[in-house]
């Protein structure tokens, strides 16, 4: 009897190399088939480099990339991704607080199997409502006007997309989050309500942490990616560049770290009845606020 033969995992850079493939030969119109007979390669070799599960020879991302008629400039970027050791350490460099545009990000966010995420200072960027990404990204310093724009659509189009998984997405987010942020009473209402709407889906688990409990070796939010056919990953978010570590002791420390996070955090339902107490007091408030002289319901709607 013939042993089990163990599946090969694919890297965070294999697919990501694999998705850049994939995009720049649809964008030139060609069919994977195409590609197959103009290079001479196998049809099934073309599918696994594309979806990251195949390992190739040194200079075959130059030729492929030279027929599917990539610019120069991404020649010169993806032949130097491809050169850089797959040590199970990524960095990448990108806007204040926006790491949406990265094409890694995109890569795991819609080829995961299950997506869990930590924030202790901010909502987790798959749950904010666009008026919630539009001061988050203005308080990181994103000019108001049509770059603004294009960020907060890329976002919320990302979080369609990442919808398409099978999940589940587990999402812990400190207390202090939610009852401490600056924006307008209204947008903090409608952001509670999509919270609250978002927890009663079978594929969502929000736990809220209570703002007592602080991890003192993690100030800023991570996300473990899952996935049977890749390595797990983990996402690191720093300011201005994410961190993405796939070594078996870097994902076994986060792991840990959600394990002692779900020992504290509060159940699903624990969280959607505080969600439902923060709500009526918020409710509350605009009331309130409505009744001032001077202040109309309509000077206190977010922005769209």
């Amino acid at each position: 009897m013939k042993a089990k033969k163990t599946p090969q995992l694919s890297t965070a850079k294999q697919r990501e190399l694999g998705a850049e493939l994939r995009r720049i030969r649809m964008r030139a119109g060609y069919l994977a088939t195409d590609m197959s007979r103009m290079l001479g390669w196998p049809a099934s070799t073309i599918s696994r480099l594309e979806s990251g599960l195949r390992s190739y020879q040194a200079g075959d991302i130059a030729i492929y990339l030279a027929r599917a008629k990539a610019t120069p400039q991404e020649l010169d970027d993806l032949v130097a991704l491809d050169r850089h050791p797959d040590d199970g350490y990524q960095v990448r460099s990108h806007p204040t607080g926006f790491p949406d545009d990265l094409p890694l990000i995109t890569v795991l966010d819609t080829g995961s199997q299950s997506i869990t995420t930590y924030d202790r200072v901010d909502i987790p960027r798959q749950l904010q409502i666009e008026p919630y990404v539009r001061e988050a990204l203005t308080r990181n310093g994103h000019g108001d006007g049509p770059a603004l724009d294009i960020a907060v659509r890329t976002r919320l189009a990302s979080q369609a997309a990442s919808l398409r998984i099978p999940g589940p997405f587990t999402f812990y987010l400190h207390e202090t989050t939610l009852l401490a942020r600056p924006e307008e009473p209204s947008v903090k209402h409608e952001q509670v309500l999509h919270l609250l709407i978002t927890s009663s889906l079978p594929r969502h688990h929000i736990h809220l942490v209570p703002d007592h409990f602080a991890l003192s070796s993690l100030h800023t939010g991570f996300a473990l990616y899952l996935h049977d056919q890749h390595l797990p990953l983990v996402h690191h978010q720093q300011p201005t560049t994410s961190l993405f570590l796939e070594n078996d002791d870097d994902v076994a420390f986060y792991e840990g770290q959600l394990e002692r996070i779900a020992r504290e955090a509060l159940t699903r339902q624990q969280t959607r009845d505080w969600l439902m107490r923060h709500l009526a007091e918020l409710e509350l408030e605009l009331d309130h606020r409505h009744r001032e002289p001077g202040i109309s319901r309509s000077d206190r709607l977010p922005r769209s």
